[in-house]
């Protein structure tokens, strides 16, 4: 079996709706504190929905991930950097699949009101009300949320640099039409 250029339609669609998703739930996640309960409760409905769409997303994007072969490192890339490259997907991957994780087991012990994601699904009835539990995953949820963040710029920065200063195909062949030489 060859390894294929660019990425596959799938994959591109997973990767960038799952992206403008979780950069959008980073950046709004930060704000929810400093809200008033009734506003907060209201945001968090939808980000609870988000966040399990993106638990569920990843779970397909895993799946094919692993069905279908991704193409490999460039000409270019140096061992170091294909090993970078490998830690940050597979950390990624991860933490992309923890951090709703992290948010249900939340939303499991939250004692100020019940987070019923996308109206359907009851977080809040899976477990008996916690403060502490809630507050421990609320404390783990924040901190995965950081290291995601930092890993998210991480690689979009280093799209950029393959992209602008190395010239390669790493960046176009994940972009919706971008031209991959062969």
């Amino acid at each position: 079996m060859t390894t294929p250029l660019k990425y596959d339609a799938t994959a591109k669609w997973l990767h960038w709706l799952i992206g403008v998703i979780v950069i959008v739930m980073l950046v709004a996640g930060r704000t929810l504190e400093a809200l008033p309960l009734d506003e907060r409760t209201q945001i968090i409905m939808v980000h609870s929905g988000l966040g399990t769409l993106v638990l569920v997303l990843m779970i397909v994007r895993l799946a094919w991930r692993r069905s279908h072969t991704p193409p490999g490192p460039t000409a270019e890339m140096s061992v170091r950097q294909i090993r970078l490259s490998l830690w940050m997907h597979h950390g990624l991957y991860a933490l992309f699949i923890l951090q709703p994780l992290l948010g249900i087991a939340q939303a499991m012990f939250i004692t100020d009101y019940e987070i019923v994601a996308f109206g359907l699904i009851d977080y809040s009835g899976l477990a008996e009300n916690d403060a502490g539990l809630a507050r421990t995953f609320h404390i783990l949820h924040g901190l995965n949320s950081l290291i995601l963040s930092l890993l998210v710029i991480g690689h979009i920065l280093a799209a950029f640099y393959h992209h602008f200063l190395q010239k390669d195909d790493v960046m176009r062949r994940m972009l919706p039409f971008g031209k991959v030489e062969s």
